[in-house]
């Protein structure tokens, strides 16, 4: 086994960005930062440099501030690089504009690629003027082309010069050490280049590490790690792992410096839960995203077959509703429906509003947890039509007691044909009306449904913001997503309430 040369790349800071939205205490570089200086670890990525207009933390917008305090507090011989989408990328100036005033803290950028813009990269790249920094290229997707010849040929054809390092990256973590051998064998031997391999292996199936010792054995160059695997999805190879492994470095790593470490790391994987999973192995065999996969499993909850079948679901595939006719004859251009989120203004002070809204406005409740602040209420007079949203597996979380006697206080319920096992042994099936989404956001379900009639306005109600968690900031922001495409398809929106939303405001207490 011959893996002495062989280098680490430990990319915490980066890939584990996406549980935390590239947000990172001071207090955690700081640990971060003294560790890795005391450990046999050759190359430092610290995130991402990107002008994109989004919401995501200081490390995916290194500035000058960040990389100058991280050089300063890793050793000489350690080398720091950032990463670049190369998606992002429009030409060489844009790309010249963004390194510019960053190349004297770095010293190298890799950029992650679709092999399928492999000939555009190779010409931006020709015509940039970028000096003095080592350029890596990070191929993705490695398991949907590795045995691809003619994708392969593609890559390195005409390879520039200034290409330093070539990773390649199992995006999926499909991969298993056979096929990583095999691959590695194949293009050393039909392509011999002057510059080194590298690879980056995700931990779908639990084989990262495994992957990362294969293709070290057949001497590649570089390999890259994170720290108790913390990275998108499932996560990576462990670098403290890697390092126990290895014993030319294992010998090297002195004082406890390294276990407290891990200790802070471990504390974070309770929290956000990476790692390998039945839900992200089964992610990875079926082609499936593993950014997709997580946006379900970790922020939206859902069980890992549901996750699989929205995976499967076709995007743009057209929204069909069965047995909705006799609920779109109870919207009228008179008295608009309400939709009612799932805010606590409603326990507060929802007998105000109800006291003043006719009895002929439909109420439209968007989850179980909107119609259970309203059966607080004891609103039980109230004759409006009422209609119950279940977007996912919303009934699936209480129980059978409780969504009965909920039931028995609506005259409609919306449910999604995947979660409607049973529902009929509770609620009339004349009144179920079923959708063929899959975890929808409540709002953009109630927007198709209206958009089947002729009358396009919907009043909104406690839909407060103030999220209490990761998972309600991100149900806030899919709202938002969801009120931004309906407004483009004519239905108008206005608030009742305190809303988040910008859009016009209608008070009930006036006017009457």
């Amino acid at each position: 086994m011959n893996i002495l040369n062989t280098k680490i790349l430990d990319c915490t800071l980066r890939d584990g960005g996406y549980y935390t939205d590239w947000n990172f205490s001071t207090d955690f570089l700081n640990k971060y930062l003294s560790t890795i200086k005391t450990l046999p670890i050759s190359n430092i990525e610290i995130g991402y440099i990107s002008n994109e207009k989004d919401n995501l933390g200081p490390f995916y917008h290194l500035d000058e501030t960040i990389m100058k305090k991280v050089k300063s507090q890793i050793r000489k011989d350690q080398k720091l690089f950032a990463m670049i989408n190369f998606k992002e990328i429009k030409d060489d100036k844009q790309l010249n504009r963004l390194l510019n005033d960053k190349k004297k803290y770095l010293d190298g950028v890799r950029f992650a690629i679709d092999p399928i813009s492999i000939v555009i990269f190779k010409k931006l790249i020709n015509k940039s003027k970028i000096k003095n920094l080592d350029l890596n290229l990070n191929l993705m997707y490695l398991s949907e082309w590795y045995n691809n010849e003619n994708v392969i040929k593609k890559i390195f054809t005409n390879l520039p010069k200034k290409i330093k390092t070539l990773s390649f990256v199992d995006s999926y973590g499909a991969m298993d050490p056979i096929q990583i051998k095999l691959f590695f064998e194949k293009i050393k031997k039909n392509y011999p280049q002057n510059f080194n391999y590298g690879c980056h292996f995700h931990n779908n199936c639990g084989l990262a590490l495994a992957n990362s010792i294969a293709a070290m054995n057949i001497n590649c160059s570089l390999v890259d790690t994170t720290f108790t695997g913390m990275g998108r999805g499932a996560g990576n190879a462990e670098t403290e792992l890697l390092l126990a492994f290895d014993k030319s470095k294992r010998n090297l790593i002195k004082g406890f410096s390294l276990n407290n470490f891990i200790e802070t790391m471990k504390n974070l994987k309770i929290k956000y839960g990476w790692g390998s999973s039945f839900a992200y192995s089964l992610a990875a065999k079926n082609g499936y995203s593993q950014g997709e996969m997580m946006n379900l499993l970790q922020k939206r909850r859902l069980d890992p077959a549901t996750a699989l079948e929205v995976l499967s679901t076709k995007k743009n595939s057209k929204v069909v509703f069965k047995n909705y006719h006799n609920l779109i004859k109870k919207i009228t251009k008179k008295n608009p429906p309400i939709l009612i989120g799932g805010g606590d203004n409603q326990k507060k002070y929802g007998n105000f509003l109800y006291d003043k809204i006719s009895n002929k406005n439909i109420l439209i409740f968007s989850s179980l947890r909107s119609l259970i602040n309203f059966s607080n209420l004891r609103k039980d007079n109230m004759k409006n039509p009422k209609v119950l949203v279940c977007s996912g597996n919303d009934l699936q979380k209480y129980s059978n007691n409780l969504i009965n006697n909920l039931l028995k206080k609506i005259n409609f319920i919306i449910v999604e044909e995947n979660f409607a096992k049973n529902i009929s042994n509770f609620f009339p099936p004349k009144n179920i009306i079923l959708s063929n989404t899959i975890a929808k956001n409540p709002l953009l379900i109630v927007g198709s449904i209206l958009n089947r009639t002729k009358f396009k306005k919907l009043y909104l109600a406690y839909f407060d913001g103030n999220p209490k968690n990761e998972q309600e900031f991100i149900i806030m922001e899919e709202t938002l997503v969801s009120l931004k495409k309906l407004s483009k398809k004519t239905i108008k929106f206005y608030s009742i309430t305190k809303n988040f939303f910008d859009i016009p405001y209608i008070s009930p207490w006036i006017n009457d």
